[in-house]
């Protein structure tokens, strides 16, 4: 992925609206930091979506 790839999903995501301005000033290291906190967030709501599914708390 690009720089602007990486920004323009972590803009899509909805989530950490605090970096959104700083943006271009991150490196891609730190870009590919804030994307796998923001998946690995989506992945841990997956999990209690799942679970409370499993459990009929829809």
């Amino acid at each position: 992925m690009t720089k602007k790839d990486k920004i323009a999903f972590i803009k899509s995501s909805k989530r950490k609206t605090h970096v959104y301005q700083d943006l271009t000033r991150y490196s891609d290291e730190q870009l590919n930091g804030v994307i796998r906190e923001i998946v690995q967030g989506l992945i841990r709501e997956s999990e209690i979506i799942a679970n409370a599914y499993i459990n009929g708390y829809r």
